[in-house]
C-alpha cells in the first residue's frame, strides 16, 4: 500500500483537515525526533558510559517526535488562514 494513503487514512482517524496540503510534513516529527536522539546521545561532555546516552537518546527521540506531532495535530487548520474579509479591514 502507498505511503501517503496510509498518512491520509491517519489523518482521517485523528480528524484533522489539513486543507489539501501535503501529507509528507507527518515525515518531520520522526526526522527531528532522529536528530534530538543523535544529538542527545552524542553530546560532547557527558561523562557517562554508552548505555546512559543511549537512554539519553532513546527519551529525546520519544519526547521531540511526540511534540511535534502534537504540534501538527494542533495546527492542522489554522484560523489566520481562513480569515473571511470582515476581519481583514
Amino acid at each position: 500500500m502507498n505511503v501517503e494513503v496510509l498518512l491520509r487514512r491517519l489523518e482521517r482517524r485523528l480528524g484533522i483537515d489539513r486543507l489539501g496540503r501535503t501529507v509528507w510534513v507527518w515525515a518531520f516529527p520522526p526526522l527531528i525526533g532522529v536528530a534530538s536522539a543523535v544529538i542527545g546521545a552524542f553530546m560532547p561532555g557527558l561523562e557517562v558510559g554508552w548505555d546512559v546516552r543511549l537512554l539519553i537518546g532513546l527519551f529525546g527521540f520519544v519526547t521531540m517526535t511526540a511534540i511535534a506531532a502534537i504540534f501538527l495535530i494542533s495546527f492542522d487548520n489554522n484560523h489566520n488562514e481562513e480569515a473571511d474579509e470582515a476581519d481583514r479591514r
